[in-house]
């Protein structure tokens, strides 16, 4: 009975039996390799994490004045050096007693408007608005010593 497989058709597969071995063995191989390495298949979304940086800004509160009261109101003053905008910025946000303890910042009305602003013993830095007007201040405190006109008896 002849199954259709010839003496020849059995001796070619008898030669392409080496070369699938051959392949088998290297995709068991190469399996093997994948799963070593930890090689996932499987697409993963994308994530991406954002890192969030918190600054706090505290003000100091200088009740006796020491030498280090003394170089805490220097280092505000020379973290801003140069950058009038940036203290202008940090002297708005501090009360008038740490105001007046700094080199960098003054104690002023002007407006009607109390508020620490950045300047020196001369006053205010800032004194105009946006369209370029100056604004007259009625007084200011640079290290705990008013002036101007309109100082208060009281401090």
């Amino acid at each position: 009975m002849n199954l259709g497989i010839s003496n020849n058709g059995s001796s070619s597969l008898n030669n392409m039996f080496p070369k699938m071995i051959s392949i088998t063995i290297i995709l068991i191989g190469l399996m093997a390799f994948m799963a070593m390495i930890k090689f996932d298949f499987i697409p993963t979304k994308q994530i991406i994490e954002v890192d969030e940086k918190t600054v706090t800004v505290e003000g100091f509160d200088i009740t006796k004045k020491s030498d280090t009261d003394v170089s805490m109101s220097k280092g505000f003053c020379e973290s801003h050096k140069g950058e009038r905008g940036r203290l202008q910025e940090s002297c708005s946000k501090l009360t008038k007693k740490n105001c007046s303890a700094t080199s960098c910042c003054v104690y002023a009305k002007m407006q009607g408007e109390e508020k620490c602003h950045s300047g020196d013993e001369h006053g205010p830095t800032f004194r105009r608005d946006e369209i370029g007007k100056t604004h007259d201040v009625d007084y200011y405190y640079f290290k705990n010593n008013c002036y101007g006109k309109e100082c208060p008896t009281d401090k």
